[in-house]
């Protein structure tokens, strides 16, 4: 998009990145997952809408093409990923031939439009095929595994992943988890999606793609109780909140009323404590302001203005703590109990001590192992008047 007409003091404060203070934890996570994966991984990047999982791709990426560089310089087929969204479908069920043909043509992949059969019949091992068009996916997968054979692609990374779970009928979209596992296995290189909570339904799916599995949480910011930064407040936003809030106010270039950053506990709770959220916030009164005639100050009112409706905010909430609720641990309590134990063993747990009655106990000697071996027995002793033992054969 052409951004030429827009007043260049927006322009700048889109271009303003703050970074959230997990997102170094989160990134060295994903970049381990993709650079040093067990085979057949398929990973998940989950967190709330506008949390910053966009700015977690867009690291891994640039982290993937300095990791490679000499190798792209050298082979320029080569690809160190392949990045691309799937879509939501427009009858309410995924296509995997669209999946296949959206990766196919991000990679510029030559003659996708020629990947179908024209005919209405086709002759396959013999027998006639009156419909082909169930073949056109299954052409375009084996499209897209050579692709990723033959330029070595180090990492898928599909986007908006949410999309591949979605299907016309309630249920589990078991179909989706095999078409995962099976690439998994077929390609054997680490497949990394990215999503809202939703996509924790691939937790649903079979147990091997769920030991082949790696969730990787991206958190919200969220009030906390326990903090000072101001008093009588009844909920209090974190240290790291007020940062980058304090960086965002400071990177809008027009003038603003003071003592703005005494309230963050308000920009918290209305911008669901995501970073993605407070800055299109912000955006929406920077816009506000500069369209209106007279010298441009950033007000309370504009930013009340500009802030989500209720019911949005409300929505975004509800989806963020399912989601946080989701990903939570059962006890190790519950767990013994399922697995039938009185407690979970504890690897740094004690051996149990020995009993009195054990440490008296006499340990019987078993025998020599060995054959030949003579036991411990006293040897008799040959005084100077017996006789010498015969030496003849």
């Amino acid at each position: 998009m052409n951004d030429s007409h827009l007043d260049p003091r927006i322009n700048r404060f889109r271009e303003k990145i703050v970074k959230h203070d997990q997102l170094e934890d989160v990134l060295d996570h994903v970049i381990r997952l993709v650079t040093s994966p067990r085979p057949e991984t398929v990973a998940a990047l989950v967190g709330p809408s506008g949390v910053g999982k966009s700015t977690i791709i867009r690291a891994v990426q640039r982290h993937l093409c300095a990791l490679h560089a000499e190798r792209m310089e050298r082979d320029p087929g080569f690809l160190p990923y392949l990045s691309f969204k799937a879509t939501s479908p427009l009858d309410g069920n995924f296509s995997w031939g669209d999946f296949f043909t959206r990766a196919l043509v991000k990679a510029n992949e030559a003659l996708v439009r020629k990947k179908f059969i024209p005919q209405m019949q086709v002759e396959l091992d013999g027998s006639t095929v009156n419909s082909a068009r169930g073949l056109i996916p299954q052409e375009l997968r084996r499209s897209f595994e050579s692709l990723i054979e033959s330029r070595d692609v180090q990492v898928m990374i599909i986007e908006e992943a949410s999309a591949l779970l979605r299907i016309k009928k309630s249920g589990i979209p078991i179909l989706q988890f095999e078409v995962l596992k099976s690439l998994a296995v077929q390609l054997r290189k680490p497949i990394l999606l990215i999503g809202a909570y939703d996509l924790l339904g691939i937790l649903d799916g079979g147990g091997q793609l769920l030991r082949r599995s790696d969730v990787v949480h991206f958190p919200r910011y969220k009030l906390d109780a326990g903090a000072s930064l101001m008093t009588g407040a009844q909920g209090q936003a974190p240290q790291a909140f007020v940062n980058v809030l304090h960086t965002f106010l400071e990177a809008i270039p027009i003038e603003k009323e003071a003592d703005l950053i005494q309230h963050a506990d308000y920009f918290l709770a209305r911008s669901v404590g995501c970073v993605g959220v407070l800055k299109d916030w912000l955006d929406r009164a920077l816009v506000s302001v500069l369209s209106k005639p007279g010298a441009p100050v950033l007000t309370r009112a504009a930013i009340k203005e500009a802030a989500l409706l209720n019911g949005t905010v409300l929505q975004l909430t509800e989806e963020a703590k399912a989601g946080e609720a989701r990903l939570l641990q059962c006890s190790d309590d519950e767990l013994a109990r399922q697995l039938g134990l009185d407690s979970m063993p504890a690897l740094d747990a004690p051996f149990p001590p020995q009993t009195t009655e054990e440490k008296e106990k006499p340990q019987k000697r078993g025998k020599s192992s060995k054959v030949g071996n003579r036991g411990p027995s006293r040897d008799a002793v040959r005084t100077a008047s017996d006789p010498a033992p015969s030496t003849s054969a």
